[in-house]
């Protein structure tokens, strides 16, 4: 009697087996992605004009000639600037850690996940 791999009886060169389906080995694909993304926060400028309002006796901020990106800059993080932090951090906690366990390999997607991205749209408002 010749073994046959232990498979059932007509089994080992069925061709609709999920065992005899072919391989189809991953690929790399370039693709490029676009994402708006927006937060409301608070910043703190005195690049306002204080006008007084005689009619109701209160003082109002002119914000009409406000450069509210460079206020929002001087406060807080773009993205780009947070992914190069990010990347810092990555980069950094990457020293202690082997290539080849979870961690490292997490660390490795992140690192490569800070790189490339180009800013197509910056906009800063007033609410």
């Amino acid at each position: 009697m010749i073994e046959s791999g232990y498979y059932p009886p007509g089994a080992e060169f069925d061709p609709n087996a999920p065992y005899n389906e072919p391989v189809i080995p991953e690929r790399d694909f370039e693709v490029m992605i676009s994402q708006t993304m927006s937060r409301t926060v608070t910043v703190t400028t005195d690049d306002y004009q204080p006008e007084f309002d005689e009619e109701d006796g209160n003082t109002y901020a002119n914000t009409e000639n406000t450069d509210w990106k460079k206020v929002y800059e001087n406060c807080d993080f773009k993205l780009q600037d947070l992914l190069s932090e990010l990347k810092q951090y990555v980069l950094k906690d990457m020293e202690g850690t082997g290539p080849n366990t979870c961690k490292g390999r997490h660390l490795k997607r992140l690192l490569a996940a800070c790189d490339g991205w180009i800013e197509d749209e910056y906009t800063v408002i007033e609410e």
